[in-house]
């Protein structure tokens, strides 16, 4: 016996998954909307989606297709000159898991669908997935893959906050984001340590301080000024985000003051700059848990 696949319904389907989950991706990884890509990778998807009914159906040949339209649709997606391979490969892997998630939703809303017998309403008394009834069961899975986005979004704002960071007669605003794995401690004061972004920072510091910071070099610290190595605090780091060595040079600033859901507080913690990016959008350092 035959099938009836309507390719017009199919794309409109897949395109509003692909769309939806690269809108989750992106609340998620906390990564700026970009509709246009979004459209036009969320496009590639439902043409796959389509082009894949005249694919085999079994062996190697549809897992490797699916693997390389993935690609396909994240590369339009995330992809910039700035992002690094490691963070693409996790957006690959997260947009993966969140379809997994999504199409898991859209399964249970069919068998509650099946239970009730609703979901077999095709009018010769077939034994298919009417066409309406399919689209009623990708709006529910849309709809609560959209709200679930939202109450994460939520949650993660809870988490954003701006800082200002003062040393000698200057001063720099950022954006930054509690890291609840951000354990890193002066062993000899105790104090938490806030790790940003060098090139954020680099204007509140002389020259030799930065050169010293991008070398990750702790030997050349005879190379700094008095009054600055003063400031200077060694603070182990196996296993720290932009961490060229097991220790990380973290200096004690003038002023930390974090701006969080309308208050503002100072804080009495060390920052460690380091010469990598922190995050693809617009998080520039990660505090450590207890600040907010």
């Amino acid at each position: 016996m035959g099938q009836t696949v309507y390719a017009d319904v199919l794309f409109l389907i897949n395109f509003s998954m692909d769309f939806l989950v690269l809108y989750l991706c992106a609340k998620l990884s906390r990564r700026r909307i970009n509709c246009f890509r979004y459209v036009l990778a969320a496009t590639l998807g439902g043409t796959y989606g389509v082009a894949a009914l005249f694919l085999p159906q079994s062996g190697l040949t549809p897992l490797i297709c699916d693997a390389l339209s993935l690609a396909i649709i994240c590369t339009v997606a995330f992809y910039s000159k700035e992002i690094r391979l490691r963070d693409f490969v996790g957006r690959c892997a997260l947009f993966a898991v969140v379809s997994a998630i999504l199409g898991g939703m859209m399964s249970a809303f069919y068998a509650v669908l099946n239970r009730s017998g609703l979901a077999v309403l095709e009018p010769d008394g077939g034994d298919d997935i009417s066409v309406w009834i399919f689209a009623l069961i990708a709006a529910l899975g849309g709809a609560a893959a959209v709200v679930g986005g939202k109450r994460m979004k939520s949650i993660a704002a809870t988490k954003q906050s701006s800082i200002e960071i003062g040393f000698g007669s200057r001063s720099v605003r950022l954006r930054a984001m509690t890291d609840t794995g951000n354990l890193l401690t002066d062993p000899l004061s105790g104090r938490g340590v806030a790790i940003c972004e060098l090139d954020a920072v680099k204007e509140l510091f002389p020259h030799e301080l930065v050169e010293y910071w991008e070398r990750g070099d702790i030997g050349s610290i005879s190379a700094i000024p008095k009054k600055y190595a003063l400031k200077l605090r060694y603070v182990p780091a196996k296993g720290a985000v932009g961490a060229k060595s097991s220790i990380l040079t973290a200096i004690v600033p003038d002023i930390f003051r974090v701006t969080a859901d309308g208050k503002k507080l100072d804080a009495d913690v060390l920052i460690a700059p380091v010469p990598t990016k922190l995050s693809a959008g617009e998080t520039r350092a990660l505090l450590p848990p207890g600040i907010i």
